[in-house]
Order: structure tokens, then sequence, then C-alpha cells
């Protein structure tokens, strides 16, 4: 997408405008203990790795990507029931990012050579780049759920409630592995040329340079506008209802969003350089670009989200470009 950006279709009335916003109800209280949240996440882990030993013992999945994807469904689906019994589907909220870490480890550990045997210069990138993705999250976002347990659900969960579906459908399919299976396949491209043995990996070139560069500036937009974003969280004029038009966010409504998808398209690269497109084109390519598409979709929610809190926030949509950083538009 352009930088220009499409011109805004989120309207705002002129009397919105210029009348106070009402106050929004709280949100309801949907308590989890903190053990509670360990012992899902440790469940999961267990039942994925007997998962992964016990399908490819009985050689029920025989190539490692779609191993892969069975086994973070059957974790999800573990997280899931946890969700259920506590009312709060945002038990699974970490887990989009959990999970890759650990599939790479489990992709490198399939490609014959083992996580202790040859590693590829392709991999070694791939993994450092997941590594760093991975820990910036954990550092700028230290999930309650681990320190002091939940108490709310998601708004987008909370939202999601008032569908005409059973509760319990809606979550697991909806809220759980819907995001599950989108990550995995834009996991994709790294899983493939993680899964490849060493051996078969051309030398680095332009395209692993690329690759890198891209996740690594992609990991740093995220990080400065994360930083950015709390501090702006932490001001008066986020308590008084301004929007916020500092840093990154002078260029994009959403940079942390770019970044993130800057991060799963920068995956691509890398397959490309592993010889991969002739044989998995569809793979290489579609799992980044529908997270793209996701991810624009969602910059529209939290428009719609913002306009309902902040007044000022129809001048941003008018002036700031969706996701692509990009010069502002005068008013």
């Amino acid at each position: 997408m352009s930088g220009a950006e499409l011109p805004s279709s989120i309207p705002l009335r002129e009397s919105s405008r210029r009348d106070e916003i009402p106050p929004l109800p709280p949100p309801p209280i949907r308590p989890v203990p903190a053990s509670r949240c360990y012992a899902a996440y440790s469940a999961a882990l267990l039942v994925g790795v007997a998962t992964w030993v016990m399908l490819e013992n009985q050689g029920t999945l025989e190539e490692p990507l779609w191993l892969g994807l069975a086994v973070t469904c059957t974790a999800t689906a573990v997280i899931w029931i946890f969700s259920i019994a506590s009312d709060n589907s945002s038990i699974y909220d970490p887990y989009w990012v959990i999970a890759p870490p650990f599939l790479a480890l489990a992709m490198k550990a399939a490609d014959g050579d083992g996580l202790f045997g040859a590693w590829s210069s392709r991999q070694i990138c791939i993994m450092v780049v997941f590594a760093l993705w991975a820990t910036r999250y954990h550092t700028m976002y230290s999930w309650t759920g681990w320190r002091t347990g939940l108490v709310h659900e998601d708004w987008r969960y909370e939202a999601m409630r008032s569908a005409p579906v059973p509760y319990w459908l809606n979550s697991i399919l909806g809220m759980h592995l819907f995001p599950t299976v989108l990550v995995y396949f834009a996991f994709a491209p790294a899983a493939l040329a993680l899964a490849n043995p060493p051996t078969s990996h051309a030398p680095l070139g332009i395209w692993d340079a690329l690759g890198m560069t891209g996740a690594l500036a992609a990991v740093a937009i995220e990080l400065v506008s994360d930083e950015q974003l709390r501090k702006y969280r932490d001001s008066e004029t986020y308590a008084n209802g301004g929007a916020m038009r500092e840093g990154l966010w002078k260029f994009s409504r959403h940079p942390n969003y770019f970044g993130e998808v800057l991060f799963w398209i920068s995956m691509i690269p890398f397959a490309m350089s592993a010889g991969l497109m002739s044989d998995h084109a569809g793979l290489v390519l579609g799992g980044p670009i529908i997270m793209a598409l996701f991810f624009r979709f969602s910059s529209w929610l939290m428009d719609v989200r913002s306009l309902e809190r902040r007044p000022e926030f129809q001048n941003v949509i008018d002036e700031v470009s969706a996701m692509m950083p990009w010069l502002p538009r005068k008013g």
C-alpha cells in the first residue's frame, strides 16, 4: 500500500467533534489468577511436545510444516480449555508470540541434523531475529497474566461475545484457532527454511541481507513505537482524551502494526534465498500477505475504537497514514 493511503472511510459527525464524548462503561471483571495462566501454558507445552512425538513416531504426518501445524493447533486447544474454564479468552493473548520461537526450534530439530548438529548461516539468522522479536514483546509488554493474573478480557473478545453463536464455539474458532493458524502460515516461510537440511542451503546472499535488514528494522520500529506509546499513555494528553501524534506516530497511525507486518514479510526473502519458491510459492507468499491484510483490518478496528474515545482522532485519520509511515497530509 502506498504511503498516500486511501482516504478515510470512517467519518465522524461534526457534532461529535464538538460535544464531549461520554465515558464508556467499565469492562466486566473476569479474574484469572497467575497460577492458572502458568498452568495453562505448562500444559500446552507438554501436550504440544507429546503430540509432536506421537505423530512423528506413528508416521501420521511426515512433513515438519504440517506436523507443526497440528502441534500448534493442539496446544491452542489446551489454552482454549483453560479460557473456557476461566470465562476469559485473554489467557490466549501471549500465545501468538510464545509459539513461533518454540516452533522454530522444532523445525530446526526436524531438519536431519537436529538442534545440536550443524546449522546453516541462514538458520542462525532466522533464529536470531525470532529471538529478538520475542524478547522485545516480553520486555515491552510483560503480560499481566504472569505477574498478577488477569482482571479483564480484551475488548475485542468482549465484543465478540455478542455474536449469534455459542460463546465456546466463537472462542475456539475466532479467538483461538484463527489467530494461531494466521500466525503459523505467516511463519511458514521461516519454517520451510529451518526444516531444510543445512547441507541443502546455499551461501547467504542478497535476499538474506534483505530479510535480515527488514526483520531487524521491524523489531526496531516496534520497540520505538511501543516505547513512545507507553509514554503517551502515562501523559496528561492521553488522560484528557488527546490523540497520539508524536515520534513515529506522526507518520503512521499504527507504526507498531507496520513493524509487525514488516517482520513477517521479511521472512519471504529468507525462503527465496533457500530456493523454496519453485515448490512452495503459495506457502512462502500467502501467509505473510494475509497477515498484512489482517493488520490493515485491525488498524481500522482500532481507529473506530479511538473515534469513540478521542474527539481529535478524526483529524489524525484525515492527516496521518494508516500503517505505512508517510509524511502527514495537510489538514
